[in-house]
This record gives C-alpha cells, structure tokens and sequence, in this order.
C-alpha cells in the first residue's frame, strides 16, 4: 500500500511540473506566432562580412544567445548601445526562417522582454530587408 501511495505521489509531482513547462511554453509560442518580424542591428564589419557567407555574420555580445527586437524596441535600443556608431546595418527578420530555439525573456537583471535566439542562426534567406545607416 505505501508502494503505490508514494507513485502516485510521485506522478502527481510529475503532472504538476510538466503542466507547468506546458503553459510556459504555450505562452512562447503564442508570443512567436503574433511576431512576424524581428529586427537585428549589426556594425558595418559584421554586415561585410554577411555578405560572404550563408548566415548573418553576428557580434561578441551574441555568444550566448543573438539578441533580436521588435520594432517598437529598436529606438529605444539604438539610443541605448548605437548612439556613437557612425555606421550600422537594421535587419528586419522573418521569424519563421530562423533556425534555433527563439524566446522571449527579461535580460539578467531587467524588466523589458526581448528576444533572443539560442543555439541558432540568421540565415541570409530570414533577411526581409536591410537598412544601412550612415550617420555624418
């Protein structure tokens, strides 16, 4: 009696986790189906260096997951990081043609939710359009 007592305890801990993982992930991906397009901005030598190769050629800052934004994040963001660069390239990405694993999360420390690609890439094929912008 106390064997089954404690495996339906245990499958009870179970189905609480996964319900759980369920909805955070429901939540995600409901996220991602609204997103058609993400933006991307990358220096001049990163957008150079594209243009040799099968997929966006990224940053440092990218090694543990490439930051994307919303449009309505991108001045924020240029204010914040691209205030002194002369020279930069906006990506405007289709969500459906990138490869990884895309969320939507809080960076360490903040408030604001971005999205982020881990253990992914931005093919040349997800760029809907590029715009170079060169500051005097």
């Amino acid at each position: 009696m106390r064997f089954w007592a404690g495996v339906l305890n245990l499958c009870a801990v179970c189905f609480s986790l996964c319900g759980n993982q369920i909805i955070e992930n429901r939540e995600i991906m409901e996220t991602d189906q609204k997103t058609q397009y993400l933006y991307k901005i990358l220096s001049m030598p990163n957008w150079e260096a594209t243009q040799n190769s099968q997929i966006v050629s990224i940053s440092a800052d990218d090694n543990a997951f490439i930051h994307l934004a919303l449009e309505d994040q991108l001045e924020r963001i240029l204010n914040k990081y691209w205030s002194e660069a002369h020279q930069y390239v906006i990506l405007k990405v289709d969500v459906s043609k990138l490869e990884g694993t895309l969320r939507y999360e809080t960076n360490e420390g903040g408030t604001t939710k971005y999205y982020h690609l881990y253990q992914g890439v931005i093919p040349l094929s997800a760029i809907v359009e590029s715009k170079v912008v060169i500051k005097s």
